[in-house]
């Protein structure tokens, strides 16, 4: 699934649809000689760390998109339904069929791998493809109605620190206040900036992101990413590669940072908390 995620990302033409013939079929080949790979150079990781990052026939040395991507991706599809299963835990010894559960896992490693597909677009090309959005927002309806199907809970991935700001009793309004949330900040931020502080694809990003995660969840998102980007900021600066005028794609800050309050929610509520005794 990395690899494959690699493929798309890399072969990406905005102006073409993401899933293309030519996204899709082709042998892969290297970057910079063009020389078509064999089979043997293709195993997700060991491939690559084999041949020391670098290309067999013209030794040129080949992303650290590759490996980090693949890692990445191995590890979301094996935590999430660790994290979901823990999550769901009462509902799981209730009921005897899961058919629910591998729906729910569906959606949200599904997601998961969306952003990790936008984040490595971003980086390269500075823009978010409007695809990966829409299919995020699906997923979110998607997640809202199996929710309301099957009747399970919907409760913020801050657990009980979410009953602090309202509507965790309103499924369907809790959701919709999330993609409000996050559209209304990130749009303010454009507007007032008049674009220079983000981009539109961003807004999107937040919208489909407040409408599957819902509030409280998505201002924290929000909050975490503006830290994430600060640092990665002043990091770029010090070390001279950019300047205070230079863009910077935030679609992967947004991502980690939805990726990181799924996972560690609570735990950033309770340490902030701490603080404030």
């Amino acid at each position: 699934l990395g690899s494959f995620l690699n493929v798309l990302s890399l072969r990406y033409d905005p102006d073409r649809t993401i899933f293309r013939n030519k996204s899709l079929l082709g042998r892969s080949h290297c970057p910079g000689c063009h020389t078509q790979l064999r089979w043997y150079e293709l195993i997700p990781l060991v491939s690559f760390f084999v041949q020391w990052g670098r290309c067999r026939s013209c030794k040129a040395r080949l992303s650290a998109q590759y490996p980090l991507v693949e890692i990445l991706t191995g590890v979301l599809v094996a935590a999430i339904p660790i994290r979901l299963s823990a999550l769901y835990i009462y509902e799981l010894r209730m009921t005897e069929s899961t058919a629910w559960f591998l729906l729910i896992t569906g959606i949200y490693v599904l997601m998961a791998l969306t952003l990790v597909f936008l984040s490595a677009v971003d980086a390269r090309l500075k823009l978010i493809p409007n695809q990966s959005n829409v299919l995020i927002g699906v997923m979110g309806v998607l997640g809202i109605a199996t929710a309301l199907f099957f009747n399970l809970p919907d409760t913020s991935f801050l657990a009980h620190y979410g009953l602090l700001f309202g509507f965790q009793d309103h499924l369907v309004l809790r959701h919709l206040v999330g993609a409000l949330f996050g559209i209304g900040f990130f749009g303010a931020i454009v507007l007032f900036s008049r674009g220079r502080g983000m981009g539109i694809g961003d807004v999107k990003l937040a919208g489909v992101l407040g409408l599957f995660f819902g509030w409280p969840d998505v201002a924290l998102i929000s909050f975490i990413a503006f830290i994430l980007g600060s640092i990665f900021g002043i990091l770029v600066l010090i070390r001279g590669t950019k300047t205070m005028k230079s863009a910077v794609p935030f679609g992967p800050f947004i991502a980690v940072a939805a990726i990181a309050v799924f996972f560690w929610g609570e735990v950033f509520m309770r340490w902030y908390f701490t603080l404030f005794p």
